[in-house]
Order: C-alpha cells, then sequence, then structure tokens
C-alpha cells in the first residue's frame, strides 16, 4: 500500500470513528459503544460505498456458514419496507411503507419508540413503491449535543402545506423520537391529476439524506414520470433544517434529471440523474440546460456544476435514468474514483481527484468500447432504455462490484439483472472483470432481483434477493472459488479463451433462506454493524441474522 492510499484510508477510519462516536452519544444505556456498532447511514457512508470498515466473524466463512436468524419484527400494518435499516447505539432506525418510523432494539428487536406517535407521513399519489409512505433511508447526525437520526418522507399535515403529502426532512432525537425541526417541504406535491403539467408531483423517494459540510442534502425526482419533474438537489441547515437558499441545482431548465438515488460526498458533492425526455410530459426538444442522464461534481456550496459525465446524448435517450446513485471509490491504487451503473446495464468509472472545471477523466466504461472516450453514438449500434440496472454497488479495496449488464449487454439487454460482477477498477479493460456469480432465488423481470450488496474488509460480500434470501459470497482471495466461467457470460467456458475472452473465477457462496420466503423480498441493502447482519423485506418484516 502507498503512502498515499494508506493516509486516505486512515482518513476514512477517522471519519467512520467520529461518526461512530457520536452515534453514541446519550444512546441512553446501550452497553456496546464500540466501532462495529454503526452503520449510521445508507450505504455505510457519505461515500455511499457499501462496506463496512471495522471487520467481525461476518468475514469468516466458517462462521457464515453458521448464519441464522435471530429476531423479526413484522410492521402492524400494510406498506412494507422499501428503506434500509440504519444502526447505532445498539438500536435499529427504519422508516416503513406505513408511514411510520421505527427505532427498535438492536439485540431482540422489540419497538422503542415510533414517528409520529398516531397518525402517519403518507401521500395521496401513488405511482410505485418509492411513493409509499417513507422510502427514505435515514441518517445518523450530530446536532449539537443531541445524537439525531434524518430522513425524508411525506406530511400531509404540515401547517401551510397542500394536505396532500409534501416531502419534507425530518431530525428526531434518538434517544426518544421526539422532533428537533422539520424542514419546509422540499418536494411538492400540489395536485394528484396523472400527467398534469400546472401541477407538482416531485418526490423524494429512495433518496435518502447526506449529512455533510454542516447541512442535509436530498435529491428530488417525481411520481412515475407521471408527469416528469424537474430533478433538484435540496440543501438544509443541519443545526435547524432551515433551506440553505445559497445552494441550487437544478438538472434541467424545464422538466427531467431527476435524482432517484442519493448523493454521495468526498470533498464535494456527487450526484447521478435521471431522463430528460420528459416522458409523458411532451417534450419536443432538447431542455438547455441539460444535466440528465449525467453522473455531475456539485459544488459542497453552490450547488454549481462543476463538471459532468453524460454517454447518453438526449437523441438516444429511451429511459435509461442513471438511477443507482454514484459510489465513490477514494482509497484506490489508481486515485479517487466515482463509480456507478445507468438502467441501461452500462458501469462508468470517473476519476474523482482535484475538482477541476470542465470535462470529467473518464477511466473506464463497463462493457468497454469506443464509447468510454466518444460517449454514445447512433451509428454503434447500442440501445438505452429502461432494463432495470438500478441498484448501487460497493467498493472493496480496487475491487466494484454490482449489478450490471456485463460483456452480454449489448446484445442480451436483461441478462445480467440477477447476476454479480466484481471488477477490477484500477486494470486494464483486459482485466477488467475479477469474477462474476449468478445469485440464487433472484427472480427476474420488473421486481428488483437483487438488493444493493454490501461487503466486510475481508471481502465478504452480502446481497438479499426478491425472493427472500441472503446470499454472501466470498471473494477468491478470501476463500477458493467453486470454479472457472467464461468473463463473457453467454460464452461457454469451453469456448471462451478461443473466442478472445478470459476464464474468470465463481466465488464460493452461502445461501440464507429467510422466514418469509418466497414472497418476502428484500428491496434494500443487509446492513452490517456489530458482527450481525440487519435487513428489510417488501413483506414487512426487519430480521437481525448472526452467524
Amino acid at each position: 500500500m502507498n503512502r498515499r492510499t494508506l493516509t486516505l484510508v486512515l482518513a476514512a477510519f477517522a471519519f467512520l470513528f467520529l461518526l461512530a462516536m457520536a452515534a453514541c452519544t446519550g444512546c441512553n444505556g446501550c452497553t456496546s459503544c464500540n466501532l462495529t456498532v454503526a452503520w449510521p447511514t445508507w450505504r455505510g457512508s457519505t461515500a455511499r460505498s457499501g462496506i463496512q470498515l471495522f471487520e467481525t466473524t461476518l468475514g469468516d466463512p466458517n462462521a457464515v456458514s453458521t448464519l441464522h436468524t435471530v429476531w423479526t419484527f413484522t410492521l402492524p400494518s400494510a406498506g412494507g419496507f422499501h428503506s434500509s435499516p440504519v444502526v447505532a447505539g445498539g438500536r435499529v432506525y427504519i422508516g416503513g411503507g406505513n408511514g411510520i418510523f421505527y427505532c427498535l432494539d438492536g439485540n431482540d428487536g422489540h419497538k422503542i419508540w415510533q414517528y409520529p406517535a398516531s397518525g402517519t407521513l403518507t401521500q395521496q399519489f401513488l405511482s410505485n413503491p418509492s411513493s409509499m409512505g417513507i422510502a427514505s433511508s435515514a441518517a445518523i447526525a450530530q446536532i449539537g449535543n443531541e445524537t439525531a437520526v434524518i430522513f425524508g418522507a411525506p406530511d400531509p399535515t404540515y401547517p401551510g402545506g397542500s394536505g396532500l403529502g409534501d416531502g419534507h426532512l425530518f431530525a428526531l432525537k434518538a434517544s426518544d423520537g421526539s422532533l428537533i425541526w422539520e424542514s419546509p417541504a422540499v418536494a411538492l406535491l400540489t395536485g394528484t391529476t396523472g400527467s398534469s403539467t400546472t401541477e407538482f408531483h416531485q418526490q423524494i423517494g429512495y433518496s435518502a439524506p447526506l449529512v455533510f459540510n454542516d447541512h442535509v442534502y436530498i435529491g428530488i425526482a417525481d411520481h412515475g414520470d407521471d408527469p416528469i419533474q424537474q430533478g433538484k438537489v435540496i440543501s438544509v441547515r443541519l443545526s435547524n433544517g432551515t433551506i440553505d437558499t445559497g445552494f441550487n441545482f437544478v438538472a434541467t431548465g424545464t422538466r427531467g434529471g431527476g435524482i432517484w438515488g442519493s448523493a454521495a460526498a468526498w470533498e464535494d458533492i456527487f450526484v447521478t440523474t435521471g431522463n430528460s425526455k420528459c416522458w409523458n410530459g411532451g417534450c419536443q426538444s432538447e431542455p438547455s440546460p441539460n444535466h440528465g442522464l449525467s453522473m455531475l461534481r456539485l459544488n459542497k456550496d453552490t450547488g454549481n456544476v462543476i463538471w459532468k459525465q453524460q454517454p447518453v446524448p438526449f437523441s438516444l435517450d429511451n429511459d435509461p435514468d442513471w438511477a443507482a446513485g454514484p459510489a465513490v471509490m477514494f482509497a484506490a491504487d489508481c486515485g479517487p474514483a466515482l463509480i456507478s451503473t445507468q438502467k441501461d446495464g452500462w458501469t462508468w468509472a470517473v476519476q474523482a481527484g482535484p475538482a477541476t472545471p470542465g470535462a470529467p477523466s473518464v477511466m473506464w466504461s463497463f462493457p468497454p468500447g469506443p464509447w468510454t472516450t466518444n460517449g454514445f453514438t447512433p451509428a454503434d449500434g447500442t440501445y438505452h432504455g429502461d432494463d432495470d440496472y438500478k441498484r448501487p454497488g460497493a467498493t472493496w479495496g480496487d475491487v466494484y462490484i454490482g449489478v450490471m449488464g456485463g460483456y452480454d449487454t449489448v446484445t442480451s439487454l436483461g441478462s445480467g439483472q440477477t447476476r454479480l460482477h466484481a471488477l477490477n477498477v484500477c486494470g486494464p479493460d483486459n482485466q477488467r472483470v475479477r469474477w462474476i456469480k449468478d445469485i440464487p432465488g433472484a427472480a427476474g423481470g420488473w421486481t428488483y432481483p437483487l438488493g444493493p450488496p454490501t461487503v466486510t474488509p475481508s471481502g465478504m460480500i452480502f446481497v438479499g434477493t426478491s425472493q427472500g434470501h441472503i446470499v454472501a459470497i466470498a471473494d477468491p482471495q478470501l476463500h477458493p472459488s467453486l470454479g472457472n466461467r467464461c468473463e463473457d457470460p453467454a460464452i461457454p467456458a469451453a469456448n471462451c479463451v478461443a473466442l478472445g475472452h478470459r476464464l474468470v473465477p465463481d466465488p464460493w457462496i452461502h445461501d440464507v433462506t429467510l422466514p418469509g420466503s418466497p414472497n418476502d423480498g428484500v428491496f434494500g441493502e443487509p446492513a452490517i454493524a456489530n458482527g450481525n447482519l440487519y435487513v428489510a423485506t417488501v413483506d414487512g418484516n426487519v430480521y437481525m441474522l448472526h452467524p
């Protein structure tokens, strides 16, 4: 490990140390406030990297082979969970599709408190699961001397609001669930007429709050493109929840460019945006500006665009929203990288180093091709539509692990939805694929077959499936693989080398079936905290699993 990488890793540990200590402040009787307790935000950190940096027995394949469910918490009313749990101070925090936010005991799963005490945080324009109650995963933060839990949700009772469920940010005391502040409306819902171009149909949806720079940043998208809305990032002050009007980012001059995923941070703010073709909205020409279908670096104080990567031009926009959100790989040996996958299946890596205005430095695309340097063109034979690649990946060392199309993306758009790829971020194109694994218990189609993967420091990956499985995958560095397969999944192993491709490992796995399987699917991420896994399901259960 070189000096630069060591410095970045130490900085990351220091950052997580501060988060963990903040999460333990005033935890009211928790018996364990060590570093491994915390999974304090969506994807584990503000880098949205999906890694727990502190090792536990979950990194041991022998221990993982005994992984089992210890307790279950079940929603008392319909709605399910499309947010993911965060864990701090021995407690689990999560919002439900029933419009209620819960604090659970991490040891036995009993409810400690709920917010609101009566009533629900719901809205009157339902389009897909992102609009059902609370779909935004929370974040733990320190507000003065108070440990707070922050999340986004609709609020039909806000004084002076529409009464339909405008989106707001909430900061609650982690100790007892009492309100510290509620922001003004950040996502406007002013009517419920489908396709109306005179009403606002904005929503927070799956976007998780990013606590950074003494502010909370939240992405705004829309209700099922009915019609498409203007994508935005809103910044509120952490101390009191007021909107900072000095920060301004809108993705387009008219409609489009919704922030469907969650912003990441490393020196500045990074976001990915949705389409700008104004689906169901009737747009005939490209908006100006057009920051849709882009990966962007934004100034953390002003929201000004520092650079953007926009490989799919307006003319080829068939709805390939960049919905997964970015992950920052700040300790890669080849320099800090920003990585994400579009809904069309392509994965992109961009240098996330010095904030130099202008065009970004693209490291690679996967699958590779002339589009890496020039973007896509009508003549390259590619198609860019909604092919269900919406899940953010995880970073581990110089490896990126995620759901993506792979070498067969150009010819077989939907084939990779139940598969994980591990990519060598710092290697050449001809050595990009580290391993490939088809995940059991994952149904294809419009069902989000896999959730976002999470990873331990040793290289044990955990992912939930649409049929109620938690699957552990061991990087071959941790455990011998089961054999080899072709890096192009469409080619049999026997023909792989002769056709110009490489054989790559097929990793060892351990498959755990959750009690509610097969109908109790996992939409979100497994949170790794205190040697346990915490996972929520669409049928309304939170499970704690332990070796």
